[in-house]
């Protein structure tokens, strides 16, 4: 299920009958608060008509707003307006109104009655007298909507300790925090990846929550002394910057997990949900040893997705798969990193040999620790590679399900969705992504564009794709896939090109073997490898 955060305030609001479209964040709800789903661009038509009301705008205007000008056929407008008036029950054209070689005209009132005899108007406005007496006894009777998930954004915590522990726990205490406030279904919980993006930010707790689109913002410190961590938690009003809650938690090194555990069940109170008790979790300093070390593999490979980095990172948690054996992040990040290294041919050795090792170790992890989203992550890594998809959307629905704030869970499942064919599941994740991770990056756009492509939506897929500054090469192969699908020889040969520059042992075959049987929807893996070929990617 999806959720956007809505303000009390309902000016911007404007009622089409069936729906709202809620013009300050852009989106569509039923009048029970449920979200309607309309893809990208037909969102920004419906806005473009939303900033007019009552007034016609042209084909043209619609082009230039939502299109920024490119030259697209006005068969692209027709779909999204076709979209709009499906999702709004709009089978008569009466809220979106096609005026003939002008262009389309939002009425979000009913539109006036047609010329009818003196006698059948005095009827009609009889019974539309009547009606609004029992639409307005119906919308007093009936129940409120229910309110929406409060939407909580978890800051990384400073780090107070001395000199020679400083770093020491990288962002273990906002990390479990976030995790374990994530498994509540009472919140929404922004990503890490979008809220970690104000480390050491002078901007005000209204301003970073109103970024993220968070009510409640949580911030803090944490001070190792080589034994003890303290923590101190502030709980904030995303808009009033008022405290609801603080307090400070000094415990040993091995109990850094169920000081978390008391703070997000403070939390909870705080915002007067009711929550389900739950056991506290423990953590042996062996295993907050190992997951240190694979913290800093993560963040080393989301910085720099390169083979150097993904090297180091092996050898690092073999090590830690030595030291702490009865850790499940040791075995949880070696299966992510050789799932990675053979997707993109940055280790050597027997193919068969990697993949059951992989396989072991994914398993290893999730019996070590079952309740650890991260190891059902990388267990789905492992399956939907080793080409059993069906394990794979298992795994990673319940990876979603332990941790609904994990972007990288969620990606993960929408991929899998759309191997098989699942779409529309698929860019639903995604846009859940964008909620929980609204400063998301790279991998979920690249994620979206290449679905996008899949459903031939390719000016949505360039659009999508472009929207992020910072891809990887890696990417490039979707990016020429793109190209080839809208006719631009040229750039889709350009892209190849810089994708060969960092790989050029790449070949179709390789492609092939990498995807067969897992791509399993009808026609995909022979589109996709076509498109690769033609935009010369050798045989």
């Amino acid at each position: 299920m999806s959720f956007v955060k809505r303000r009390d305030s309902k000016s911007s609001e404007i009622d089409l009958g069936t729906a709202c479209l809620d013009r300050s964040v852009g989106r569509l709800f039923s009048h029970a608060g449920k979200e309607l789903d309309l893809r990208h661009q037909s969102r920004e038509v419906l806005m473009a008509l939303a900033r007019a009301p009552g007034e016609i705008v042209s084909q043209e205007e619609l082009i230039e707003e939502v299109w920024q000008g490119r030259a697209v056929s006005t068969d692209s407008i027709a779909q999204c307006i076709a979209e709009i008036r499906r999702v709004l029950e709009d089978s008569d054209k009466r809220i979106i109104e096609t005026v003939p070689r002008k262009g389309y005209r939002l009425v979000p009132c009913t539109a006036p009655a047609p010329d009818l005899s003196r006698r059948w108007q005095q009827l009609a406005i009889i019974t539309i007298v009547v009606l609004g007496f029992c639409g307005l006894a119906f919308a007093m009777l009936r129940p409120a909507a229910p309110p929406r998930p409060p939407v909580i954004a978890v800051l990384p915590f400073d780090d107070l300790s001395p000199p020679e522990y400083r770093g020491y726990l990288s962002d273990a205490v906002s990390d479990s925090i976030t995790t374990l406030l994530a498994r509540y279904p009472q919140f929404v919980i922004i990503s890490q990846r979008s809220s970690f993006t104000f480390r050491n930010s002078d901007f005000a707790v209204s301003e970073i929550a109103d970024q993220l689109g968070a009510d409640y913002v949580l911030e803090g410190s944490q001070q190792y002394d080589g034994t003890r961590v303290r923590t101190t938690a502030r709980l904030i009003d995303g808009v009033t910057e008022g405290n609801l809650w603080a307090d400070e938690f000094d415990v040993p090194l091995d109990e850094i997990l169920r000081a978390s555990s008391r703070i997000s069940r403070k939390i909870a109170s705080a915002v007067e949900e009711t929550v389900v008790d739950t056991a506290e979790p423990r953590m042996s300093s062996g295993d907050v040893s190992a997951l240190l070390i694979a913290n800093a593999a993560q963040s080393r490979i989301m910085r720099n997705f390169s083979r150097d980095s993904l090297l180091i990172n092996i050898a690092e948690q073999e090590q830690s798969i030595r030291d702490y054996p009865d850790s499940a992040w040791g075995p949880l990040g070696q299966a992510l990193s050789l799932r990675i290294g053979l997707r993109y041919g940055w280790v050597e050795g027997d193919e068969d040999a990697i993949r059951r090792r992989m396989d072991e170790l994914a398993r290893r992890a999730v019996k070590l620790d079952p309740n650890n989203f991260l190891a059902f992550h990388a267990l789905g890594r492992v399956l939907m590679f080793n080409r059993d998809v069906e394990g794979a959307i298992s795994a990673f629905e319940r990876a979603v399900d332990l941790n609904p704030s994990s972007s990288f869970a969620r990606n993960a499942l929408a991929q899998a969705l759309a191997f098989v064919g699942k779409t529309d599941e698929a860019l639903e994740e995604i846009a859940d992504i964008e909620l929980i991770d609204p400063i998301y990056g790279h991998d979920t756009n690249w994620t979206k564009a290449r679905i996008q492509w899949q459903k031939d939506d390719c000016e949505e897929a360039l659009d999508t794709f472009k929207g992020e500054p910072s891809m990887p090469v890696a990417a490039n192969k979707t990016l020429a896939a793109i190209h080839h699908c809208l006719g631009d020889t040229d750039e889709a040969k350009a892209a190849m090109a810089a994708f060969l520059g960092e790989n050029p042992d790449w070949t179709v075959a390789r492609e092939r073997g990498i995807i067969t049987g897992i791509w399993r929807a009808p026609g995909l893996a022979d589109r996709w490898l076509a498109a690769l070929e033609a935009s010369g990617m050798p045989l």
